[in-house]
């Protein structure tokens, strides 16, 4: 399930491990398809580029790796979600 995706359009993602263990056909934000697996023990992990970069039981260390490579990607992010300055749209984090 997915979480937080970047809001410029890069291919990065925050998942929520519900179904350990399933592959999954993802389509990239360049329309290709990549099939990743699921880890089998955490319960977040990050998807970059169609390889999952960081697996974790802590929303928190997800979305700090999530954060460090959308600023790698782009300079300008929304930062960690805070549901006073935020909303969600289509699990993109947007102001209010």
């Amino acid at each position: 399930m997915i979480v937080r995706r970047c809001a410029q359009g890069h291919d990065v993602v925050i998942h929520k491990n519900t179904k350990p263990n399933m592959v999954k056909k993802v389509q990239m934000a360049d329309e290709s398809v990549v099939s990743i697996t699921y880890p089998n023990s955490k319960d977040y992990f990050v998807l970059v580029d169609g390889v999952i970069e960081k697996r974790t039981d802590s929303f928190q260390t997800a979305e700090e790796f999530y954060l460090d490579e959308c600023e790698k990607k782009h300079n300008q992010t929304n930062g960690r979600i805070d549901l006073v300055q935020h909303k969600l749209i289509n699990n993109k984090v947007v102001n209010r």
